[in-house]
């Protein structure tokens, strides 16, 4: 009996023991695992280029999703000078998921930190909570080469005569003192990209420009560089705005011709099918033509960076124009004027079905169908200057096909809005339309083309 109380005992013990030893363990455990953890942070910089002006915000943040954050240091360093920028300890009693990530925001003002333009080097650590390292946490640390730059850069205008018409266009030529991540002519906050490669000097820039048919002559426009680190330069140059006068038409909406152009554009996006037809016509040429001319124009911006022409652009073969540029329509339904739009090209019609050819050598860019102008085709022709050949029978070229000038790229039909067949020309330059006219003129290339690129050729010694 006394053998068997001791044997109890005993076992008890044991037991006991072994759940101290289990708990002293799994405590030990505990602490080397959570406690003593050795995965440092992570940190990350949104820093897109190494590029920084006088007044810089980086943003950045640090995560240690085992133990949380506890400090997060900073500094930047030239020639051998270090200017701390941020230093931050974070205090306990935070929640884990508050802990565990950190967003920050290091300020830089490079002049009051005296530093000089050029290279420099910043730093950035973050220490979490472990009790790791002798209590002092694990350490993350990374580097980043910075180059200072508060310089704003400094354009040259190359060319003097700048002669633009209402609706039409114009070619600028400018040297940059440094590279530039933005750059172009800026006109009432239209903007015009330039285009480096056409020179031997890889700092001179071409930029074709327009003046929008509306366009006041009293015009801001100036060449505007944004270099690599933000800092932004401008430079006005000699321009000289001529007004001129658009033509002015009635048309005239019958039942007749609603019944005709109506079922083409039942199955568009937001066809108000239960409206009644005179509002259906509304929605047609006025909320769809926007739409459609946006869609032509959103290929301004990025064109190729070459001259793939040469020459006065060629108009379409034995035809008579029967709209011009810029006319200004107004469309009466039942004695009352229910619409006003300016029609953006001009109308050429021939023989049904003619072949159109292209205008001038470029890079097809677009093929397909558009709306109001019905089977469409643009040409690339370089350095953002477009040709758009509108209602289409049929098309003969593949979108990125090289054509030459004269080529043959479709026919004329009356696809889309359009009331007979014939071809709707049209040119844009980044997402102004301008008047086919002036490149239709051998004599306005020449003057307002070619002859300054001739002049800036022998300028910068170019064989």
């Amino acid at each position: 009996m006394r053998s068997g109380k001791k044997e109890r005992g005993k076992n008890f013990k044991y037991l006991l023991l072994t759940i101290l030893s289990v708990l002293v363990v799994g405590a030990a455990v505990w602490l080397l695992i959570v406690k003593f953890e050795g995965g440092p942070p992570s940190i990350t910089l949104e820093i897109k280029d190494p590029y920084i002006s006088a007044e810089e915000k980086i943003q950045g943040r640090a995560t240690d999703e085992k133990s949380g954050i506890r400090k997060l240091w900073a500094a930047v360093i030239q020639d051998g000078k270090e200017s701390v920028l941020l230093e931050k300890t974070f205090e306990s009693g935070e929640t884990a998921e508050q802990a565990a990530q950190k967003l920050f925001t290091i300020n830089m003002d490079t002049r009051k930190l005296g530093l000089s333009d050029g290279k420099a080097l910043l730093r950035v650590s973050a220490r979490d909570r472990s009790w790791g390292n002798w209590f002092s946490g694990n350490r993350a640390y990374i580097e980043k080469e910075l180059v200072i730059d508060t310089s704003a850069p400094q354009v040259e205008v190359l060319t003097g005569q700048h002669n633009v018409s209402q609706g039409g266009a114009g070619l600028i030529i400018y040297k940059l003192s440094e590279e530039c991540g933005k750059q172009g002519v800026s006109v009432n906050g239209h903007f015009f990209k330039g285009y480096s490669g056409y020179f031997e000097d890889p700092d001179i820039y071409i930029a074709f420009f327009g003046l929008a048919y509306d366009q006041q002559t009293d015009a801001d426009m100036y060449v505007e560089a944004v270099d690599l680190a933000g800092n932004t330069g401008r430079r006005g140059f000699y321009h000289h705005l001529r007004n001129r006068r658009f033509n002015a038409e009635t048309l005239t909406i019958s039942d007749r011709l609603l019944d005709r152009i109506l079922p083409g554009f039942r199955s568009v996006s937001g066809f108000p099918k239960d409206k009644p037809p005179v509002e259906q016509f509304l929605f047609i040429n006025k909320d769809l033509r926007r739409k459609n001319n946006e869609a032509i124009l959103s290929s301004g911006k990025n064109s190729d960076n070459g001259f793939h022409w040469s020459g006065a652009f060629a108009r379409l073969p034995n035809s008579a124009r029967k709209a011009g540029f810029a006319d200004h329509r107004t469309y009466v339904y039942d004695g009352e004027v229910i619409d006003k739009e300016v029609h953006l090209g001009i109308d050429l019609a021939s023989v049904r079905h003619a072949p159109v050819p292209a205008a001038n050598s470029g890079r097809v860019d677009f093929v397909g169908q558009v709306g109001i102008y019905g089977n469409v085709v643009t040409i690339d022709h370089g350095f953002g200057l477009f040709s758009v050949y509108a209602h289409l029978s049929r098309t003969g070229v593949k979108e990125g096909q090289m054509v030459e000038k004269s080529e043959i790229i479709g026919h004329t039909g009356s696809t889309g809005l359009a009331a007979g067949d014939h071809l709707h020309y049209g040119m844009f330059i980044n997402d102004i339309f301008v008047n086919p006219v002036e490149w239709w003129d051998p004599s306005w290339i020449e003057n307002n083309v070619s002859a300054k690129l001739r002049g800036v050729k022998e300028m910068a010694g170019d064989e």
